[in-house]
């Protein structure tokens, strides 16, 4: 597909003919001034997506915005956007057209609290996020969607406290959890499920407070003193408790994917691709772990031939990383877990920086 905007700012500023760097240019989308910085992923735009884009440079027809210090401003508009009826465009947007006042949302320009529905969306025009706001705060259902359209989460709330069932879902559509709140507080019987539809957790609460079989209570005791040690660098015994909480649960992705980053950190590359290939066996949409996959990989070149130089109780020293060429099978492979971090939501800039460096 033919991109017409790769990265939102940078592509604008080549349809603005040939307009100097030292313009002040405001982008306006949907009728949403973007006064703040976007990601790459949030603002890369194709043809099928947008509808047209108009370009002001006339001061005396910047309307509401005569106010800011801009030489031009860009307007963009989706296709979503344009299909909208009036009565949907006219309902403001949560993010960017109100603010709190003594705790209470407003509407920017005014000062008493706002009731009425919100709905934001995503710069290619999807709703991202709808609710109502009653007297300034937070009243009834308020439902997040992936960039797809499909449901992420929903709450409920009654005068501005969560009151009422919740829960999220994944972005295959499996129920990720499933609970009620009661004043603010998790209340009775709750689900947590993989996205495989395989239950991972069930918990009783009340009040807040969970009741847990006393099996989970002790291999989370377990699993919380390997996650301490681990946070120390004593990986040895990081990886003993993290042995100790599978034997109670052999089916807890999570001690996988963490026992994965002990070896990992100990240089026993083996043994943590292995972990990590289980965590994504029984989770497997789980962006950290593809992206810890990728690095397992890239880290066992990078210390092919290392050796330890000194080690006590406190700590370990290890020769320098070296560049080395990776076989074409495996960097197939880390590309592709990259990649799949990425899409999941895993956009730090170190998997970004991967991505351009294995894959480009």
């Amino acid at each position: 597909m033919k991109q017409l905007l790769i990265y939102l700012l940078t592509l604008i500023s080549l349809l603005t003919y040939g307009q100097e760097k030292s313009e002040k240019v405001l982008y306006v989308v949907d009728s949403i001034p973007i006064f703040q910085d976007i990601s790459e992923e949030e603002g890369n735009l194709s043809e099928d997506i947008v509808d047209h884009i108009e370009v002001v440079t006339t001061k005396s027809k910047f309307g509401e915005y005569q106010i800011y210090d801009f030489d031009k401003l860009i307007f963009v508009f989706t296709k979503e956007y344009a299909k909208r009826p009036d009565e949907i465009k006219r309902i403001p947007s949560f993010i960017n057209k109100m603010y709190k006042n003594e705790d209470k949302w407003c509407l920017k320009g005014f000062s008493t609290p706002y009731t009425g529905r919100y709905i934001d969306y995503y710069l290619n025009g999807v709703k991202k996020e709808e609710g109502f706001i009653k007297k300034g705060v937070d009243d009834g259902l308020r439902t997040y969607y992936y960039k797809d359209g499909t449901t992420k989460l929903y709450r409920n709330y009654s005068n501005g406290m969560l009151n009422g069932e919740t829960g999220k879902y994944f972005a295959n559509g499996q129920l990720q959890f499933k609970g009620q709140f009661k004043n603010g507080k998790e209340d009775g019987f709750w689900t947590e499920w993989y996205s495989t539809g395989e239950v991972k957790w069930e918990t009783t609460y009340k009040s807040g407070k969970a009741h847990l079989p006393d099996n989970v209570i002790k291999t989370n005791s377990i699993f919380k003193k390997g996650l301490d040690s681990f946070d120390k660098g004593k990986y040895t015994d990081a990886v003993n408790y993290y042995n100790k909480a599978i034997e109670l649960n052999s089916k807890y992705s999570d001690v996988y994917f963490h026992r994965s980053r002990a070896y990992l950190y100990d240089l026993k590359f083996d043994e943590a691709l292995a972990d990590c290939n289980k965590s994504i066996e029984i989770e497997p949409l789980n962006k950290d772990a593809y992206s810890l996959r990728a690095f397992i990989r890239i880290r066992k070149y990078e210390f092919k031939d290392s050796r330890t130089l000194t080690q006590n109780k406190e700590i370990s020293v290890y020769t320098t990383k070296q560049e080395i060429e990776i076989p074409a099978d495996d960097k197939v492979k880390i590309c592709s877990d990259l990649r799949k971090g990425y899409e999941l939501g895993d956009t730090k800039q170190m998997i970004v920086d991967a991505i351009k460096k294995y894959c480009e």
